[in-house]
């Protein structure tokens, strides 16, 4: 009696989500266009704060890559206000957490912490968006940090060179194509005055969507955000993606050789559409290309790994949450020496033989695993803030994000293998080979 009970819970709970929205958020704008995103979980009383602004890299101007993550540090040292490490100790003593982050179309801020400090968390969030204190010697200080972390992430690794490599050549007219961290020959040559010319521009609450996810409720959220926020003026609207990259009209192969090297890694990166595009053909790529390559248990691991034994490793994502083109990332481990060409050329007969062998069942499960996510993402404290921050940061719209799953049961066998042949055919990508 319990397992059929259990069952009917399983059936109903699942079968009803599918059709209700994910988050249950709400939303309102403040006079100076601040968006505000509210979404309750009073199940404890913690609280999520993050503020994403809708720009990063790429409002960078030619020769100062890296100043939206230089400023993203620079945030962090203090207003008149609440001076130097103040805001951090704050949310340390209460027991919250915190942390930030830089991407090519968005940055953002995040604080966890008990919601009995909602009202001073969203203050010293709102002071620094327009009080920062700077001086020439910080922003030096602060420049060399920056360098020895570009080292640690890139210079010093180099499958990390040769991804930066790929990229710069995949994307050529495009932001996408210079590392988000920027070259180390320019952020050698950012200044004080670039690190102020770019806040004053940048930041505003216009440019900015404040997302509220746990023990809060949207009267409160009205009242202090108005409070703290309203004041703020407005500040130039960040410019739209509108950069076309060409046709790649040639193959391209790049090499990048290094002494500690112990195994080769082969690597292929695809420009692609992205769910700005369309979020039914991003979904059903997503989806395809997790039965083909998205871990242990895809067809190209089964065949290629398991049986065959070519290769110890092999896999690949769909990376389409972005404001202009997405991309495709391919890569492959030989178990023995196998030249690049050789490499493409079989993983290119066994996607091609492997979307035919695609059944509905296989599709079938990886929805049902979209669903699952939903239930997970309803019930964390950040992650919601994390998935409808990123995605309206790069053009998708809340009701987008909240209806995902009604857009999931249109997805059908046609649609994946439609957009599994189109992967199959583009020509616009970049082979990569790391060795010794």
């Amino acid at each position: 009696m319990k397992l059929i009970s259990a069952l009917l819970f399983y059936l109903f709970f699942f079968g009803n989500l599918e059709s209700k929205k994910i988050f249950n958020a709400k939303e309102f704008y403040l006079d100076n266009g601040l968006r505000v995103i509210v979404v309750e979980n009073k199940r404890a009383p913690v609280l999520s704060q993050m503020i994403w602004y809708n720009f990063g890299s790429g409002v960078e101007r030619k020769g100062q890559s890296g100043l939206a993550h230089f400023m993203e540090h620079l945030m962090f040292k203090g207003t008149s206000n609440f001076p130097k490490n103040y805001y951090s100790n704050f949310i340390s003593r209460v027991g919250g957490s915190e942390n930030a982050f830089t991407s090519y179309d968005y940055t953002a801020y995040f604080q966890i912490f008990p919601s009995q400090h909602t009202e001073k968390i969203i203050e010293m969030e709102a002071d620094r968006m327009k009080n920062i204190i700077l001086d020439k010697d910080l922003v030096e200080t602060e420049k060399l940090v920056i360098l020895e972390e570009r080292y640690q992430r890139i210079d010093s690794d180099p499958s990390s060179i040769l991804d930066e490599s790929m990229k710069s050549i995949l994307f050529p007219n495009d932001y996408y194509g210079r590392p988000i961290i920027g070259w180390k020959s320019e952020i050698e040559n950012l200044s004080y005055e670039n690190v102020i010319d770019f806040y004053k521009k940048n930041y505003g609450p216009n440019n900015a969507v404040l997302i509220l996810s746990g023990d809060i409720d949207l009267d409160s959220a009205k009242s202090l955000t108005k409070k703290y926020y309203g004041a703020i003026d407005r500040v130039d609207d960040t410019k739209k993606h509108t950069t076309q990259n060409p046709l790649m009209k040639t193959s391209v192969f790049v090499e990048h050789s290094n002494k500690d090297i112990r195994q080769s890694i082969w690597k292929k990166l695809y420009r692609t559409k992205s769910y700005t595009d369309s979020i039914i053909d991003g979904i059903a790529l997503d989806i395809g290309l997790k039965i083909l390559m998205g871990g242990s248990s895809s067809l190209l691991y089964d065949k290629l790994v398991n049986d065959k034994k070519i290769f110890s490793m092999v896999g690949g994502f769909y990376q389409g949450l972005s404001k202009g083109d997405g991309y495709i990332y391919v890569y492959a481990i030989p178990i023995q020496e196998i030249t690049p060409r050789k490499i493409n050329n079989l993983l290119n007969d066994e996607i091609k033989s492997s979307i035919n062998n695609i059944t509905k069942e296989m599709i079938e499960i990886e929805k049902k695993k979209y669903i699952h996510n939903s239930v997970y993402r309803m019930d964390g404290i950040l992650k919601p803030s994390e998935i409808i921050g990123e995605a309206i940061s790069v053009g998708l719209e809340l009701d987008d994000i909240e209806n995902w799953n009604q857009n999931l049961k249109r997805i059908d066998m046609k649609m994946v293998k439609d957009s599994l042949t189109k992967f199959y055919n583009n020509k616009d990508f970049v082979i990569g080979n790391l060795i010794n």
